[in-house]
């Protein structure tokens, strides 16, 4: 019995540390990236419905400790895509070519949870660049915003997997330049992904 109080003992020695460090987190992320649909009336094309379609997205996100529950999270991550029309119920979908999706935000993240397994809800703010692969149609900088949640299992003292799901929405009614009106829609973009980091903490 002994014995194994002592065993149980050391092994939440770890545990124990990894709850009281205050550590910067960097995360290398890979995930999906679902499809998201809007409204078009601006000059990329006249109105109807438009889809980005899904796709694989990659990125990295920086957490930058504040105490041992909170985190600022810095995100930057990008989705190779196309944009797909649908142009009715009885007209097959097309392809208006491919569009890459830049998104970078700042924000905080809230995390619980002692020991190797944390949970974590996080957010932020920031810019989304749309950038359509099309002749003589510049990307376009839009405000955008994020919202997910997740798990993170350190299975050593510095490395660790971090497992999550997040949404994100991109504003199509207000640009950051006079050229910002290829994408006017007063639905936005709304897109749901499913990603996994190796996270590397110091």
């Amino acid at each position: 019995m002994r014995k194994a109080l002592i065993l149980v003992g050391l092994l939440l020695i770890p545990a124990a540390a990894l709850a009281q460090t205050h550590r910067f987190e960097l995360t290398p992320v890979a995930g999906w990236r679902f499809d998201g649909e809007f409204n078009v009336d601006g000059d990329f094309l006249d109105e109807r419905d438009v889809r980005v379609d899904e796709g694989a997205s990659f990125g990295v996100i920086f957490d930058i400790p504040l105490n041992p529950n909170w985190q600022i999270e810095l995100l930057a991550n990008r989705q190779d895509s196309e944009f797909i029309v649908d142009a009715g119920l009885f007209t097959p979908e097309r392809s208006l070519g491919d569009v890459t999706v830049d998104i970078v935000n700042a924000g905080l993240s809230y995390q619980w949870g002692p020991g190797q397994v944390q949970g974590f809800v996080s957010g932020g703010l920031g810019i989304a660049r749309i950038e359509p692969d099309r002749p003589n149609v510049e990307a376009e900088s839009r405000f955008a915003g994020n919202f997910g949640g997740g798990v993170k299992v350190f299975f050593a003292e510095n490395v660790g997997l971090r497992f999550e799901g997040r949404g994100y929405w991109v504003d199509l009614e207000t640009g950051f330049d006079d050229r910002s009106d290829r994408f006017e829609s007063d639905e936005g973009l709304f897109q749901g992904e499913a990603s996994v980091g190796l996270i590397i903490s110091w």
